[in-house]
């Protein structure tokens, strides 16, 4: 969450500390020939089906279609839903059915969103053991279904995720949220490698994930009642000691937001998802101990303490100046740590990086209250259609 680079304070229960010590155990574990940590090397044979839910993705869908079959394991077949979108994104589709034998095109009559949309398709084709969704503005390297499936050679794996860098824009604001949001993103993935060991994923990446298709079908498809669908699949997965695993050689690009309002609109939804699931959970998340108590409430805890310091440390260098010097030169350290383990040459991106920083905290204050604000009015329901018209920078007429 916001506190990816770790917080001065309160280390113990640090879910960045929690990770660091779980991947040095991994480490070591695999040094001396034993098994945690399980890397899943074996080919796996399965045969996948991909859905590709779309809205007004006209520009992307041709090259996301192409990025499903041009695979070393070709899916079976690739199910475009189109969300009753009002560009050509069903026109595109349908002119690449021809070359594609395995593509299935079918138009939405009303805005439904993501998750609608991915149960249907589960509900009227039939599809193969392993379903992949793919966002339609993400684009799979062609190993990705290849590394994705590995896991599932375990019965008890139903989820897998892979790696999702970002695509860099050509405006100026989108340059800034590239270079600061793709360094979160990155060390994200470094952090969901230490939680898959623990079986402890907060969520897995919705843009680009693999199911177990009975899995889906037990769940009745995809839950519809929050905005981060992907992560409540997730937590009701582990509830259910379920596996869900991230495979890090399995890579895709993903189109991020290029304007400040969009990216704004895309993590507050991602941060009230977080807080809708936290609040529609309740206690089932006791079922997922690993999940809750080095998850879950680490990272809140790291997020709340970082956030209200990192926004209030320009007031606290009036009151108290030693504190908010300290907790400057600490942040600066974890995130310089970070960066240069990550990719050294990003040094150089220091300020995208905390122009990011502080909007995320800002965001994380918003979801919260917004979120808290939902639940005192008695609102229980989030889910709903799609809302990307500020995602982009609009063109010139």
């Amino acid at each position: 969450m916001v506190s990816i680079t770790g917080t001065p304070y309160g280390l113990l229960l640090s879910g960045i500390f929690i990770d660091l010590i779980t991947l040095m155990i991994a480490g070591f574990s695999r040094l001396f020939g034993f098994s945690f940590g399980k890397k899943y090397e074996d080919k796996a044979e399965f045969e996948v089906s991909v859905i590709i839910p779309a809205y007004n993705e006209e520009s992307n869908i041709k090259k996301v279609i192409e990025s499903a079959f041009n695979q070393t394991i070709p899916p079976k077949k690739v199910i475009v839903i189109d969300d009753n979108s009002t560009d050509k994104t069903y026109e595109v589709c349908e002119g690449l059915q021809e070359k594609y034998k395995g593509l299935i095109v079918f138009k939405q009559k009303k805005n439904k969103g993501k998750a609608y949309n991915i149960t249907y398709a589960l509900n009227n084709y039939s599809l193969s053991e392993i379903t992949l969704v793919l966002d339609a503005d993400t684009f799979m390297s062609n190993t990705y279904i290849q590394e994705i499936i590995k896991p599932f050679v375990n019965n008890r794996v139903v989820m897998t995720t892979g790696v999702t860098t970002l695509v860099k824009p050509n405006n100026f604001s989108g340059k800034i949220i590239f270079y600061g949001s793709d360094f979160q993103y990155r060390f994200f993935c470094f952090r969901k490698q230490a939680q898959s060991y623990r079986n402890a994923l907060s969520v897995l990446c919705g843009d680009s994930a693999a199911y177990r298709t009975s899995f889906l079908k037990k769940m009745g498809g995809f839950p519809q009642g929050t905005e981060t669908e992907d992560m409540d699949l997730t937590w009701i997965a582990l509830e259910k000691k379920y596996r869900v695993v991230f495979q890090k050689k399995a890579y895709a690009k993903s189109i991020d937001a290029s304007t400040f309002k969009g990216h704004w609109n895309q993590i507050n939804r991602w941060y009230r998802g977080y807080f809708q699931n936290f609040y529609r959970h309740g206690k089932d998340l006791l079922k997922a101990k690993p999940l809750l108590f080095t998850t879950i409430i680490p990272s809140y805890f790291d997020s709340f303490l970082y956030a209200i310091t990192f926004l209030l440390a320009p007031i606290f260098l009036f009151i108290y100046p030693t504190f908010a010097i300290w907790f400057y030169i600490a942040d600066l350290t974890f995130t310089l740590a970070a960066i240069i383990y990550l990719d050294a040459r990003e040094i150089r991106h220091l300020p995208q990086i905390y122009i990011i920083k502080f909007l995320w905290s800002v965001i994380w204050f918003n979801a919260a209250l917004k979120t808290i604000k939902d639940i005192l009015k008695g609102k229980t329901y989030w889910g709903g259609g799609w809302d990307r018209s500020s995602f982009h920078k609009k063109k010139n007429a």
